[in-house]
């Protein structure tokens, strides 16, 4: 399974135009994470039975340990072999379902029923979608990680670049002229990257805060 620090350069190259367009929405980068949700036919112990399932472009272990964190939130939960059961309470109500996750490739499969021919296919859409959003929060909130450690990264570089540059400079002494000009090359460089890397930080921030 590919990693998470692997995974978010490669999805936010390739969504670069939906971090654009923050103030839109958050569907472009979404539809790369997931799928849409799906019906389909699922066998546990060589017993049929009829779930809803989701693709997720992230590592199983992260799929996992947010899923069965939002479960204990929501309600009483365990987990038997690849089988995860929760029940939720609510104002006299109940409902119980139990979930599967696959490996695939280098996605994660997502199966959610309710073992009596979704019959709360509403409800068991909606915990699905609740979920998407904590992962595409969990996503966003790693990326927003990164950049500032980039934006540490860059910052160290450009500092030690200022303290080592010479002040005063006879400039026509060639090698230091030479030297003197690389550096303020690399300076104008890293102040570009600089600024191109807190612009891009307020983009994911707004947008982790558009997630609702």
């Amino acid at each position: 399974m590919i990693s998470i620090k692997k995974l978010i350069p490669i999805l936010i190259i390739i969504s670069n135009n939906a971090l654009g367009n923050i103030s839109n929405d958050n569907s472009q980068i979404s539809s790369l994470i997931f799928s849409n949700i799906k019906e389909k036919k699922i066998e546990i112990d060589e017993v049929s039975y009829l779930a809803l399932s989701l693709e997720i472009l992230l590592p199983k272990k992260i799929v996992q340990n947010e899923l069965e964190k939002l479960y204990n939130k929501i309600g009483k939960f365990k987990k038997e072999k690849k089988v995860i059961t929760c029940e939720v309470r609510s104002k006299g109500e109940s409902l119980s379902f139990f979930s599967t996750i696959e490996k695939n490739k280098k996605k994660v499969i997502l199966n959610v029923s309710d073992g009596d021919e979704l019959i709360n296919r509403v409800s068991l859409a909606n915990v699905l979608d609740s979920f998407k959003k904590i992962l595409m929060r969990r996503f966003l909130n790693d990326y927003i990680k990164k950049i500032e450690d980039d934006i540490s990264k860059t910052d160290k570089t450009q500092n030690r670049i200022i303290r080592n540059n010479p002040k005063k400079l006879e400039m026509n002494i060639g090698i230091l002229y030479n030297i003197y000009q690389k550096n303020e090359s690399k300076k104008i460089r890293l102040k570009a990257s600089l600024e191109s890397l807190y612009a891009e930080l307020d983009k994911v921030k707004n947008q982790f805060n558009s997630i609702k």
